[in-house]
């Protein structure tokens, strides 16, 4: 209403000349996007959910907030650009990106979640001599079942921003150079395009990702 549409284009216009901009290997850029986002979280959830675990479990919570912290201010247009003269154009650049950029997060809220366990409960079971896998089961998984999930969420919706960023700077596909390509000539209805494409990707994953946690997780919400 304040912008003229080439800046600003409204959703029915941008839907109604998809044919005009759309590229004919459209699909091929949106899955190697899709492959790019899950195999950097995948790397980023592994890694920051075996860097917390290990922080907490030697007491290195403190050293692992201050590392990560430190990690997290570093720009993510410089690392890009590292990672591009050390591997060139590809798919290392971006998957390495989103690795680096969301490991942080994972890795200090899946070692502060653990620190907020029941403590009182697992005391009571170390009185009464219980095993190592009930303690486990009773209090850990509790407490890390519910962080993992937030991560999950948390996760992909960081990986599917960091990609695009990725794909400016080091790839010659994916959405993200699409959207670089469109934004050079202007053609703003293209990039709000791809900009719906990333959102709808994230909340198809996050729908997935809900109904499983209501499903199949749902208890451990309330282990407490």
């Amino acid at each position: 209403m304040i912008y003229p549409s080439y800046i600003i284009p409204s959703p029915i216009a941008v839907l109604a000349d998809v044919r005009e901009y759309l590229p004919e290997d459209f699909s091929h850029h949106v899955l190697l996007t899709a492959s790019r986002v899950l195999s950097g979280f995948a790397l980023s959830i592994s890694i920051g959910t075996l860097l917390g675990i290990a922080a907490y479990l030697l007491k290195w919570v403190p050293v692992l907030n201050s590392l990560m912290s430190a990690l997290q201010v570093l720009p993510g247009v410089i690392l890009g650009v590292i990672f591009l003269l050390m591997f060139g154009l590809g798919s290392t650049v971006p998957i390495l990106l989103i690795t680096f950029l969301v490991l942080p997060t994972i890795a200090i809220t899946t070692a502060n979640g653990l620190a907020k366990k029941n403590t009182a409960l697992e005391e009571y079971l170390k009185t009464i001599k219980s095993n190592k896998s009930t303690i486990w089961k009773t209090i850990y998984l509790p407490a890390l079942i519910p962080v993992l999930l937030s991560n999950f969420s948390l996760g992909v919706s960081m990986a599917a921003k960091v990609v695009v960023l990725g794909e400016f700077v080091g790839s010659q596909d994916g959405l993200g150079y699409l959207l670089n390509r469109a934004q050079i000539t202007f053609n703003m209805k293209e990039v709000f395009f791809y900009l719906i494409i990333l959102l709808v990707f994230t909340l198809l994953v996050q729908s997935l990702l809900a109904f499983f946690s209501s499903v199949f997780f749902k208890k451990y919400f309330y282990a407490e």
